[in-house]
């Protein structure tokens, strides 16, 4: 039985996305309040700014109104969803609102900026095996976010698998996108032999490589909180694989690259505990892609029961984080 209800968010009228604007506001002027800095989390000094710095807060919250702007590009582009869908916005918003983990990072923020780039200009290559160009510049910008952290070197061999899930892969898709890669470390080290500096930009990645099961070092209600969150994203992948046949070829190769990406980086997060900020945007992007498909197309009293309850999640885990923690 479809319920309406949903619909209200999906293509919500100007009064209700003013309100979830407005809400969106208010949520992220209490992080300047309420959420501290990110004290063991000082990579390469990801901050760029003084912590709990005003043009910090206006910087990220900027950043993250054109990582909306990217979302909703992507996804108008490429069709992920077939309908035109404000769900992966509201999703990306209530996500990167809530997670205090990145606040303060700006560098993983404009990683989201550059990933949301790359992947499209990836998207547009599909049985394109002569799209050296877009396989350039897109490997070129990841390169670029390597450079403020080395952690997003990973993403490449990502864009790479990428490529031959989306038939493109060829050897000279390879060689653009590793010269794409190697160009802006040949102006850096080069610098940095020319500065008489030491080159220690690695040091940070491998000084932090501590494999293991980071959930026992979190309190029970953020435990709570991602076992909650992963059983909503196995439900709605569930929902999106039970009518996967009928989306068109290539929206399934693009489906099937988010869901791969999401696996990765939630992998390097378990690789890379220390590093899990500088990838909380980046998977927070493509959660709420993959979320909205189903939310969107499937409209059942059981998926619109599912988005309250995610609402209702995230809004007792924000009151933790504001008023209690």
């Amino acid at each position: 039985m479809k319920s309406p209800t949903i619909q209200q968010f999906i293509k919500p009228g100007v009064p209700l996305a003013v309100l979830l604007v407005l809400l969106y506001l208010v949520s992220w002027g209490l992080n300047y309040f309420f959420i501290p800095d990110i004290q063991d989390y000082n990579v390469l000094d990801t901050r760029l700014f003084e912590p709990n710095n005003f043009w910090l807060i206006t910087s990220i919250f900027l950043l993250t109104v054109l990582n909306l702007l990217l979302i909703a590009l992507l996804n108008n582009r490429f069709s992920i969803i077939r309908e035109r869908s404000f769900l992966p916005v509201f999703f990306y918003a209530l996500f990167i609102t809530s997670w205090k983990e990145s606040h303060f990072l700006i560098c993983s923020h404009l990683a989201v900026s550059v990933f949301l780039i790359s992947l499209m200009l990836f998207m547009g290559m599909y049985k394109n095996r002569t799209a050296v160009i877009p396989a350039f510049w897109g490997t070129l910008f990841i390169s670029l976010s390597g450079i403020l952290n080395p952690a997003y070197l990973f993403l490449i061999p990502l864009a790479w698998i990428g490529f031959v899930q989306l038939k493109c892969f060829s050897t000279r898709i390879f060689l653009a996108s590793l010269m794409g890669m190697l160009l802006p470390w040949i102006f850096y080290f080069s610098y940095q032999l020319y500065a008489g500096n030491e080159i220690v930009i690695f040091n940070a990645l491998f000084e932090v490589f501590q494999p293991g099961f980071f959930l026992n070092a979190l309190t029970i209600y953020e435990q709570i909180y991602i076992l909650a969150l992963v059983l909503i994203v196995v439900i709605s992948l569930f929902g999106i694989y039970t009518n996967l046949l009928s989306e068109s070829v290539q929206n399934r190769k693009n489906i099937n690259v988010l869901v791969f990406m999401l696996v990765f980086l939630i992998a390097l997060v378990f690789i890379f505990p220390k590093h899990a900020p500088a990838f909380l945007p980046l998977i927070a992007s493509l959660i709420a892609m993959l979320l909205a498909h189903p939310f969107t197309l499937q409209k059942t009293r059981f998926y619109t029961f599912l988005f309250f309850i995610v609402i209702a999640i995230h809004i007792g885990y924000m009151y933790i984080n504001y008023f209690i923690i």
